[in-house]
């Protein structure tokens, strides 16, 4: 493999390191590829797990390269904001830090060399003690910089959450939007919810309109009714866009060629159009996730091929602000790894991406740097989109040094 052709193609896809404040989901090196964090029995499935249950959490990445290297791991236990606690090691895991990932395959009949590797959590050396927020950091033999940090969830599921989803809202009745409501009943321990409890809502894993801070609009006995409030109004966005490269013997869903260029194949997508005057129409997606399938191989985490791919969203002139591709893909980040080039020469916005074969979700946002991404203009938003929104319940009592997470709801808008 030509290593030096390879990091051409990925050094402009990489994102800079995260602060120390706030951990997240992303590779730290270039050449770290398809980051994935799921349940290990089900890879469609986020990753939250129950407190000393027989869950259990799969790490799975790649590292270009034709040879194996030694990888370490550590664990971070965070709090509601992803930033780290203050508990020590033995406070919140069983067992040591820097273990070694030792369950890895090299890629088989790939253009494109790697290794995969897969951490599993909890295993016979490393088990989480408490619930809340964990960050896995994975780390080359020798060195203290990490190539990745991986987020997931355990849970104690402590409080009743009634979630419900409507396109009545208090911004108006079927047009742009989904209101969340729902109502938690705390258990006896939580004395003070008003100060002991922290409540998100997320939308379809997004780390970009979250809902946080939330206060209820009323608390009576250790029911707490969350109604009527603005933040807790999302744009409903549109279905997610699709593409499908299992093999290169033949153009997949929305390819419209696949060619080689040495010494890697190229995959090149049909234009794509904004959606923002099209109305809705329904197909089903997965929300943005992404599903890693080959026909080539029986075993697509190291026979599955990597391939150049090329995403072009026509625009007459430069939209107000930043576009960027919204999905798994890019592990939900807007930053250099999802930022599309506007090119006055082809009338659009282009970008470029080392992706493996699989099935892919995608949406193209606007980005400010500040607010929620936007997707009116890129896609539209359309009452009738499909949804998945989770309520997540923190709780920290007075004195203690960390928030533990002990409620966890999901539910799909349709």
């Amino acid at each position: 493999m030509k290593l030096q052709a390879v990091m051409l193609y990925c050094i402009a896809t990489v994102a800079p390191p995260a602060t120390a404040q706030t951990l997240r989901t992303e590779p730290l090196s270039e050449l770290v590829k398809t980051l994935s964090v799921s349940l290990a029995d089900n890879k469609q499935a986020d990753p939250y797990i129950n407190l000393n249950s027989d869950d259990a959490v799969e790490i799975n990445f790649d590292v270009l390269g034709a040879e194996p290297e030694t990888l370490t791991y550590t664990l971070t236990h965070c709090n509601a904001d992803n930033s780290p606690s203050n508990l020590l090691d033995s406070e919140f895991m069983d067992g040591f830090q820097n273990r070694i990932a030792d369950d890895y395959a090299i890629s088989l009949n790939t253009t494109m060399q790697y290794v995969n590797y897969r951490i599993l959590i909890p295993n016979e050396n490393v088990a989480p003690k408490i619930s809340g927020n964990y960050a896995l950091h994975v780390f080359p033999e020798n060195s203290d910089e990490p190539i990745l940090c991986a987020m997931f969830y355990v849970v104690e599921p402590n409080v009743d959450i009634d979630l419900r989803v409507s396109s009545q809202t208090d911004r108006g009745v079927n047009n742009n939007f989904q209101q969340v409501s729902f109502t938690l009943r705390c258990p006896e321990q939580v004395k003070t919810p008003l100060n002991d409890l922290k409540v998100h809502v997320v939308q379809n894993e997004r780390h970009d309109n979250k809902a946080t801070g939330i206060k209820p609009r009323s608390v009576q006995n250790r029911l707490l009714t969350y109604e009527h409030i603005p933040e807790l109004i999302f744009n409903a966005g549109n279905e997610y866009r699709r593409f499908e490269m299992t093999t290169r013997k033949f153009n997949g869903l929305h390819i419209q060629t696949i060619s080689f260029h040495d010494p890697f194949f190229h995959v090149a997508l049909f234009p794509d159009r904004a959606r923002s005057d099209a109305g809705y129409e329904y197909y089903e997606d997965i929300n943005g996730q992404i599903y890693i399938r080959t026909l080539d191989g029986d075993s697509p985490d190291y026979e599955a091929d990597y391939y150049i791919v090329h995403f072009f969203l026509p625009a007459e002139k430069p939209l107000e602000n930043s576009v960027y591709i919204l999905s798994r893909a890019f592990n939900n980040l807007l930053d250099n790894s999802s930022l599309m080039e506007y090119s006055e020469q082809s009338g659009g916005y282009a970008k470029t991406a080392v992706l493996k074969e699989g099935y892919y979700n995608y949406v193209y946002v606007q980005w400010d740097g500040k607010s929620a991404a936007a997707t009116a203009q890129t896609e539209g938003d359309y009452f009738q989109t499909e949804n998945d929104y989770r309520v997540l319940v923190y709780f920290r009592r007075a004195g203690d040094r960390a928030d533990r997470l002990i409620g966890n709801q999901t539910l799909k808008f349709k």
